[in-house]
């Protein structure tokens, strides 16, 4: 079919947005964590100490901590902030890894639980992990309205949030406080404190830069905090196992701010508006799949 010229450029215009459209999709898509995410079974595993120099982490893709979920969708520069992670496993000891690593202009700190404000309104990383990527609430063991607008079972998934007062420069720290919300409704709210989850930890501050390096246990969802032996819910890691798994970072830049306010939460994955599912439902979660060995084939986040 001839076109003439008003149908050429008619044409060539749907053709440029088209090309538009289809380039900001993948850029869009650079900006998330893979889908899964491979995670390695390491034989020599990581020092932890938050230098993230050990060979096992050499040649682990990064996964990028950029989709902003709070204030939902905002333009954030990435001179003010950038984030990314890596995260791998060990058949050995039974534990998830992860190295996270953040540049930020601002680090705030200065949490005290049942004292400050809320633990998301510091900078703070969190990780969210479903371990049978089951989906659905996870913040209440309610029942009638608060089991169906909050969930029937907290430990249907975790929402860790990581806290660490910021080290002096060069400095590491080895204390941290892990929290997430349980209890039967919003009348019966709780803070459970999770710390002991995190067997191993380090945040070091060099600069404008933190690093963040952990091990995690991994437990299904008949966990309870009452129970003693915990290792009764405690899964068992092995190649092929296929989990629920989103990395976030809060953000907050006003350090002489009374109280403390979260300016910014950003996300490895992408979230619909109003943004910030996470912390309630684990249908938003992104998806982490264990392997045997490190994958040779790097992502585009690799550098």
């Amino acid at each position: 079919m001839k076109l003439n010229r008003y149908s050429y450029q008619i044409f060539m215009a749907s053709v440029s947005l088209f090309s538009l459209i289809h380039f900001q999709a993948k850029s869009q898509h650079g900006l998330v964590q893979d889908d899964p995410v491979l995670a390695a079974n390491v034989v020599v595993l990581p020092i932890i100490d938050g230098n993230g120099n050990d060979s096992c982490w050499q040649n682990v893709p990064w996964q990028s901590i950029a989709q902003v979920w709070i204030p939902y969708g905002t333009k954030v520069d990435s001179n003010d902030y950038s984030g990314r992670y890596k995260v791998v496993w060990s058949s050995t000891t039974n534990l998830m890894y992860f190295l996270i690593e953040v540049t930020d202009t601002v680090f705030v700190d200065g949490f005290i639980p049942g004292v400050t404000a809320d633990i998301y309104n510091y900078d703070i990383v969190e990780v969210f992990i479903d371990e049978n990527k089951s989906g659905g609430f996870h913040v209440f063991d309610g029942t009638g309205n608060a089991g169906r607008e909050w969930g029937t079972n907290a430990e249907n998934a975790f929402a860790y949030h990581i806290y660490a007062d910021f080290p002096k420069e060069g400095q590491v720290t080895t204390k941290c406080y892990v929290y997430d919300l349980a209890g039967t409704s919003w009348s019966d709210a709780k803070s459970m404190d999770y710390t002991s989850h995190l067997p191993t930890f380090a945040l070091r501050k060099t600069g404008n830069k933190a690093v963040w390096e952990f091990s995690l246990i991994v437990y299904n969802d008949t966990y309870e905090d009452t129970i003693s032996n915990k290792d009764l819910a405690r899964v068992r890691l092995h190649p092929g196992k296929v989990m629920g798994l989103s990395v976030a970072y809060c953000d907050n830049d006003h350090p002489d701010k009374n109280p403390k306010v979260r300016d910014f939460m950003f996300g490895s994955v992408w979230e619909p508006s109003p943004g910030n599912f996470h912390w309630m439902n684990a249908d938003y979660f992104g998806t982490v799949k264990l392997i045997a060995n490190i994958p040779v084939k790097n992502t585009i986040f690799h550098r």
